[in-house]
């Protein structure tokens, strides 16, 4: 049963004791704060012959809020982890407690574990997608970058701003350390952060008649794959309505530069920089030698075809979710969303990624030796090259 009353009236009313399964719903939330996103200023060095060169921090942008600050914050968070829930129960109660007027959200599976222990907290009714974009204006992250992806399959258009904390096995998409959570969600809510806004794609189906199918929002990668097929698929790839090549492999990848270490790298790849704005197509095991990855400018309009003659099937798969077979003249159009996701990020975002590419993707790193050998003995991994 879901009840739209006051939080009060809610409240007073289980404290009376009705025998009713009382559910705090996010339905009696009338307004929601915007966030204020604008450029941060250009820095330009006064002593440098390169003064005339924007710094990197042209392409940040610095976050504020309409009035005092976010009403309600939807928490999300990795399943099966102890440490995860230790997590968001404090984050919890500490936000109950500095922001007593804050509405904090779990969805529906979360508040049925924590209704008990935390009785301010709300939910979403399942399956009622449309108001996370209605009422949320923060989202909090508590995971790996599953969790990431999942909070954007949550917002088809507009996403508030996510601050994700590193939970999860690798974390490459998350800054930020769990242990700080205090002053790294203060500077959110106190309107002092820096946000990093992650281009999105837009995934759209067209059947054979060429009506419109399936549509959304892709964080990493739209994948055309064999599946479990064990014959090669052909594929047609067209770049702004002109073929560009029919590869036969096992499939093709369009990527974003999130998805860019994602996926595309297993199947080589290039990592991208999250601020160089672009598409990435990679094929995934192909049969010529002579396929390699290519970078787009974000404004392409990638298609891609199951040839009519392809001897193997086709499946479609969204940021490594199965979204179904695709028939022979069946195709999908792949262009940059223009609802990009806008992450909390560090200040310093060139140290920043630099350094994860180098602790988490051991970019680079050489090959070490457990031995003695021709080359003496093996070099400490903190003394890689």
């Amino acid at each position: 049963m879901f009840l739209s009353c006051g939080r009060r009236g809610l409240w007073a009313a289980a404290r009376r004791g009705l025998g009713l399964r009382l559910i705090a719903t996010t339905a009696d939330i009338a307004t929601k704060t915007l966030p204020l996103i604008s450029k941060r200023q250009p820095q330009h060095s006064e002593s440098s012959e390169e003064s005339w060169v924007d710094s990197e921090s042209d392409q940040q942008y610095s976050l504020r809020w309409q009035g005092a600050g976010p009403q309600t914050v939807l928490l999300v968070k990795k399943s099966d982890s102890a440490a995860v829930d230790s997590a968001l129960v404090s984050i919890t109660r500490w936000l109950h407690d500095t922001y007593p007027q804050m509405n904090i959200v779990l969805e529906p599976l979360v508040f049925t574990q924590y209704a008990g222990q935390l009785p301010f907290i709300r939910t979403i009714a399942a399956g009622d997608h449309l108001e996370y974009s209605r009422v949320v204006d923060l989202v909090i992250t508590l995971g790996g970058d599953g969790t990431f992806l999942h909070v954007s399959s949550l917002f088809q258009r507009e996403v508030p701003p996510i601050v994700p904390f590193s939970m999860g096995t690798l974390g490459f998409l998350l800054p930020f350390n769990v242990a700080d959570f205090q002053p790294q969600l203060r500077n959110v809510i106190e309107g002092t952060s820096t946000v990093l806004p992650r281009m999105r794609l837009t995934y759209a189906k067209r059947l054979s008649d060429g009506s419109l199918g399936s549509r959304m929002n892709v964080t990493n990668e739209a994948c055309i794959h064999r599946g479990t097929y064990p014959h090669l698929t052909t594929v047609s790839c067209y770049l702004n309505g002109h073929l560009l090549t029919t590869s036969v492999g096992d499939g093709i990848i369009v990527g974003t530069p999130t998805g860019s270490t994602a996926y595309s790298l297993s199947a080589g790849g290039p990592i991208v920089h999250p601020l160089v704005s672009s598409i990435v197509v990679a094929p995934v095991c192909p049969r010529s030698l002579s396929f390699r990855p290519l970078m787009l400018p974000s404004s392409s309009r990638v298609t891609l075809l199951v040839h009519p003659k392809s001897r193997g099937r086709a499946t479609a798969f969204i940021d490594g979710r199965d979204f179904g077979e695709l028939k022979h003249a069946e195709c999908v159009e792949i262009t940059r969303s223009p609802y990009p996701l806008m992450c909390v990020n560090r200040d310093d975002l060139a140290a920043g990624w630099a350094q994860d590419i180098n602790q988490l993707l051991k970019f680079n790193r050489t090959f070490s030796y457990p031995h003695d050998s021709l080359y003496g003995s093996h070099i400490p991994d903190d003394d890689d090259y």
